[in-house]
């Protein structure tokens, strides 16, 4: 039983001697993992230094890249600034081109009046020498006068024309500068000036009133030469002679729209020259438009030019000219509320197209009064002929009283009725007039030639005519031709009597005095451009400042983002090995995780096996307390010669059967053999130890020398350092095992005693 003990011991302790194997195993193994630890150290730091060189070479790729984009955008702004020149220099020698024809034309339009000048005089000299030639037959003496006359006239007149072309010439060539220094003005104007809309057509359209008006003075002056008025009476030899008659109308016709085209351009130019900067430019954004209408009066005078302006001549464009100033003049001007008609010129203006339009009416009335033959009775025509001569008379009249009045006005309200409309009887006396032609036209066309004439025209068909025309003309009136046209010169006369009776009343009310008159608008909108040109350099300063800024920031800014982009890198580089430590981190806490899985099983299945031993051991002790038990009661029965031989038996008896651990606590053989035991395993242990320290040594020994490479003084690797030593003592701190002390020693006590193990072992259970 002893000896099975002993082997039981034995047993034991070969079994801490395996734990202990391993645990030695298992510190070899952190060292080795600790060596692994070291290379994966220097692998990492290869690897590195090779991310940093690729990081450089990374950067210095990105460096050439950001210089090669700005060449790229320094070229593309070249190239730009190129093409903006060449545009330039095209529209310029456009400009050139323009002048270039413009000023040939003129050239070639003075050759031509130059030649035609040339051409009258010789034909001019032709005739004086024919002249000459009849009457140098009877006069000789006035023969020999006259050539030395007629060179004379001839130089003066050559030296008139040579005058008159120098003239010209200089007149050209002034006009030539003035428009290369309007072109070199304009050039240096920004583009929003040349728009359309912007101040350039405003410009344009405060100069084309001014200039339609000087053209219909110059028409009306011109035709006030070429078309007299007829001093005689209007008889029917009168015109069957010649055609001044229907000359004088057709000038009185023709003055009348132009006289009406006049007060419509004034009340323009009045309102460009108090409304707003914004409705002068919305004004010039009908520049285009408006210059069309231009045509109407510069074909009337290159008709007058060419000698073609006689009584045939067409008004429909000058009455489509006129009626479109007058539907544009609402909408442009009197719509904003800025302007208001200027009643001074409107008066004056449209009493003048209204005394041209009387003018007209009476002497058309003559003419037809003149081709009706009498009768005994006069007829329908006659009677509407007279009537409105007589109301034309009487208009005329009051027309001169308005144009006396209106000297003393010098303001642009009139104390007029509000009833007047001076448009609307300008409209109806302007039907009339248009009227009044063509039934005069129709009655001279019936007449052929003087027998004709004396017999007179066919009132008939003068009637047809008057009653074609009157539905033409008048469209929406249903009272008859002879009423409706008497009821409109009816309605005109009553209208320029209010307004002649108004100004002679209200003659002694008039104040003559001035208001300060605002500044044009031309003028403001010349203030408005300056005061933002000054803000536009100011801002142009402020440009720059920003963009320098601006520049700054850049460079700042990419500096940063390399800066940024290293410690990305870094950033990258130092996750990237955390992640792979990490990884290894989880690994190797799990094959720890496994160990103290197994180490667990073990103990706890040694933790079994030592309760089974200790609950053998109990019974044991159990059996022998009462066997001891029993003894002491056969003590007291028995005498003590009995004791003693029963106490041999009985020691006898418990030397064979007694458990261990009586037998061993009390037989100094067996607490010989357990000392002798314990030192053999501490020699045994101690011997291992010493071994396994010399063979680490000898690897150490055998191993190359570390090669440290240098590093930077830098205050990032210095952290980099750091950092990388706080994660190896990490790892090393993960790895490694924590072996508990499960033994609970005191200090001073060796823990791998295996009575003291199991002494504590016991003391805990009873606890």
């Amino acid at each position: 039983k002893t000896n099975d003990k002993l082997i039981a011991r034995t047993t034991e302790l070969e079994n801490q001697v395996t734990d202990l194997h391993e645990q030695v195993d298992a510190a070899l193994g952190a060292e080795e993992m600790v060596e692994q630890l070291g290379q994966q150290k220097l692998t990492l730091e290869d690897r590195q230094k090779e991310l940093e060189e690729t990081i450089a070479d990374l950067e210095a790729l990105q460096e050439i890249n950001d210089q090669l984009q700005e060449d790229s955008r320094e070229l593309e702004m070249d190239l730009r600034e190129e093409v903006d020149l060449a545009h330039a220099a095209t529209r310029e020698a456009l400009r050139q081109k323009e002048a270039i024809l413009e000023s040939l034309a003129d050239r070639e339009l003075t050759i031509v009046k130059f030649r035609e000048l040339v051409h009258k005089l010789q034909e001019q000299n032709q005739d004086l020498r024919m002249q000459l030639e009849k009457e140098s037959s009877n006069k000789s003496s006035v023969a020999q006068i006259l050539p030395e006359m007629l060179d004379f006239k001839k130089m003066f007149a050559e030296s008139k024309a040579h005058a008159r072309a120098i003239d010209l010439e200089l007149r050209r060539m002034e006009v030539q500068q003035s428009q290369q220094h309007v072109q070199y003005l304009a050039a240096f104007m920004p583009d929003s000036f040349m728009n359309r809309g912007g101040d350039n057509d405003a410009v344009l359209v405060l100069l084309l009133f001014p200039r339609l008006l000087w053209k219909c003075e110059v028409l009306l002056s011109q035709l006030k030469d070429k078309f007299p008025a007829v001093t005689t009476a209007i008889t029917s030899q009168v015109l069957s002679q010649g055609h001044s008659v229907q000359q004088y109308a057709a000038r009185c016709y023709l003055a009348m729209h132009l006289h009406s085209l006049q007060a419509i351009l004034r009340q323009f130019h009045d309102g460009l020259n108090s409304c707003s900067p914004e409705t002068l430019l919305k004004v010039g954004a009908s520049f285009p438009d408006m210059v069309q209408q231009e045509r109407a009066l510069d074909g009337y005078i290159d008709l007058h030019k060419r000698d073609q302006l006689d009584e045939n001549v067409n008004t429909d464009s000058l009455e489509k000219c006129v009626n479109y100033f007058v539907t544009m003049h609402p909408l442009l001007l009197l719509a904003s509320g800025e302007t208001r008609v200027h009643q001074g010129h409107l008066v004056n203006d449209l009493g003048k197209a209204l005394q041209a339009a009387c003018d007209s009416i009476h002497t058309d009335t003559a003419t037809i009064q003149s081709l009706i033959k009498s009768g005994p009775e006069p007829t329908d025509m006659q009677l509407l002929c007279q009537h409105l001569s007589t109301v034309m008379e009487v208009a005329s009249q009051h027309l001169k009283q308005i144009r006396r009045r209106l000297a003393i006005f010098d303001s642009d309200t009139l104390p007029l009725p509000p009833s007047v409309d001076l448009a609307q009887c300008w409209q109806q006396l302007a039907r009339i007039t248009k009227l009044t032609r063509e039934v005069a036209k129709a009655a001279l066309s019936q007449v052929g030639n003087a027998a004709d004439s004396e017999a007179g025209v066919d009132v008939s068909k003068l009637l047809e005519a008057l009653a074609s025309a009157w539905e033409r003309i008048f469209d929406n009136d249903n009272s008859g031709p002879i009423a409706s046209i008497k009821a409109a010169a009816a309605s005109v006369a009553g209208t320029v009597a209010q307004v002649a009776q108004a100004l002679l009343d209200s003659e002694p009310a008039v104040q003559l005095t001035k208001d300060d008159k605002a500044a044009p608008p031309i003028t403001v909108r010349a203030q408005q451009v300056k005061s933002e040109l000054e803000e536009t350099k100011a801002l142009r300063t402020r440009l720059e400042s920003r963009e320098a800024d601006i520049r700054e920031l850049k460079m700042s800014l990419r500096s940063k983002q390399e800066e940024l982009g290293e410690l990305q890198v870094r950033k990258d580089l130092a996750e990237k090995r955390l992640a792979n430590q990490s990884r290894e981190d989880k690994m190797a806490i799990e094959k720890l995780e496994r160990k103290l899985e197994e180490a667990q099983k073990q103990m706890q299945r040694k933790e079994k096996e030592f309760e089974e031993t200790m609950d053998h051991l109990q019974a044991d002790i159990d059996s022998l307390e009462s066997e001891r038990g029993e003894l002491k009661d056969k003590l007291k029965n028995y005498s003590k010669k009995v004791f003693i031989e029963g106490v041999k038996s009985s020691v006898v008896n418990a030397t064979l059967n007694s458990s261990q651990n009586t037998s061993v606590r009390e037989s100094p053989l067996l607490l010989n053999e357990i000392r002798s035991l314990k030192l053999a395993l501490k020699n045994e242990q101690a011997e291992k130890f010493k071994l396994q320290v010399d063979h680490i040594k000898n690897l150490l020994d055998q191993l190359k020398p570390l090669n440290i490479p240098k590093r930077k003084s830098t205050e990032e690797l210095k952290h980099l350092t750091i950092k990388a030593q706080t994660l190896l003592s990490d790892i090393q701190r993960d790895m490694l095992p924590t072996v508990v002390d499960i033994s609970k020693r005191r200090p001073g006590e060796p823990s791998l005693e295996p009575a003291n193990h199991i002494v504590r072992r016991m003391q805990q259970e009873k606890l």
